[in-house]
């Protein structure tokens, strides 16, 4: 099988030749060491040399953006998005409406708070959000899919609106508005899924082979809502997004997801990411909803990849491998992406024993 054909029947919950290897991404640091720093590799060299069977739509890094390609910011003023307003995005996703600071020691851009705080700031709407119709937002893709997809599984990454929201929002404000103004936090949510939505149709028409929702809903112990709110507060704009999707598609959130799981699964999606171990037991994941989803990860990010031996590595990866990749619909994936503080080492361990032990008889 190539490894298109190997994702592929992964997400339909079927039993490819091996267990495929996914990433929602490995950050450019870790890319350059895997690659023993050469910086000119493609997305299909780096996956050949670990062994990956695809890789999320990417521009070469640091290219500058053209009119539409860019996120629009108010970066005078402090107030910018998540990405640097002269850089393109490396996906779909819509802008934070946020006050963004940046970690000295890092460089990492976080949110400081979010600026939907009241109807009045609605007006941020216009001012950050860019038109997913422009046609500068797409017409790069097809050149880039057509020198880059190759034989391998090639997904855009989205959001379904949700993240967006909490973050934009911030999770005090949007915790207290679901109380003193539930109409404000559902019209929040709906313009942000909306935007989603657009973007999804144009990606419908092009050469990826799925799509790749990052929403998180949870930390270890919960989600932040209960399934009361999510039908409520979720459901129909998420849906909104989710109906215009016509391919394969992953959910990612971090976290406990269990408490909610009945209502997410509802959304159609074909399989769920990362499965945090320190939150979900994979095993009772694949037992209930296996039938139902193709399951994405669960190597640890917490200590295995980024403190743990070769060794440690190993275990850990050949015991997913053989108890959760039994009888396909299994995808082997760290519990989130390859960051730049796991070890390199530990992740050639994981690409030996994916190639050692992940084949099925």
């Amino acid at each position: 099988m190539t490894p298109r054909q190997r994702v592929l029947a992964a997400l339909r919950r079927e039993q490819p030749d091996q267990v495929p290897w996914i990433e929602n991404d490995i950050e450019e640091e870790i890319q350059v060491a895997l690659m023993d720093g050469r910086t000119d590799f493609t997305p299909g060299e780096l996956c050949r040399t670990l062994g990956m069977d695809g890789f999320g739509y990417h521009f070469p890094s640091g290219q500058k953006a053209t009119d539409g390609q860019s996120i629009q910011t108010t970066g005078t003023t402090g107030k910018e998005a998540w990405y640097a307003p002269t850089r393109i995005t490396f996906d779909f996703v819509p802008p934070w409406i946020a006050e963004m600071g940046t970690d000295a020691k890092t460089g990492r851009t976080y949110v400081k708070h979010g600026l939907l705080t009241d109807r009045d700031a609605l007006k941020y709407f216009d001012q950050f959000l860019p038109d997913p119709d422009h046609p500068g937002r797409y017409d790069k893709v097809a050149e880039w899919l057509a020198k880059y997809r190759e034989d391998f599984a090639v997904f855009a990454r989205i959001r379904l609106g949700s993240a967006s929201t909490f973050e934009s929002m911030g999770l005090d404000v949007f915790s207290i508005q679901m109380y003193e103004d539930p109409d404000l936090v559902k019209e929040v949510h709906r313009r942000f899924s909306e935007w989603s939505a657009r973007v999804v149709q144009h990606l419908n028409k092009m050469d990826f082979d799925f799509i790749w929702a990052n929403d998180d809903h949870a930390d270890t112990k919960a989600p932040w809502i209960n399934m009361e709110m999510w039908e409520e507060f979720f459901k129909p704009y998420q849906m909104m997004v989710a109906n215009e999707i016509k391919k394969p598609w992953i959910f990612h959130s971090d976290g406990n997801l269990f408490p909610i799981l009945d209502g997410l699964v509802q959304l159609g999606m074909s399989g769920i990411h990362p499965v945090q171990p320190s939150a979900m037991d994979i095993n009772q994941l694949k037992a209930k909803y296996g039938n139902r989803v193709c399951i994405v990860g669960n190597i640890d990010l917490d200590y295995t990849l980024p403190r743990g031996t070769e060794a440690e590595v190993e275990a850990e990866v050949r015991d997913r491998l053989e108890k959760v990749g039994k009888g396909g619909g299994y995808m082997i994936s760290s519990a989130n992406s390859i960051t730049d503080y796991c070890k390199v080492e530990n992740v050639r361990a994981m690409a030996r024993t994916i190639r050692k032990y992940g084949k099925y008889a």
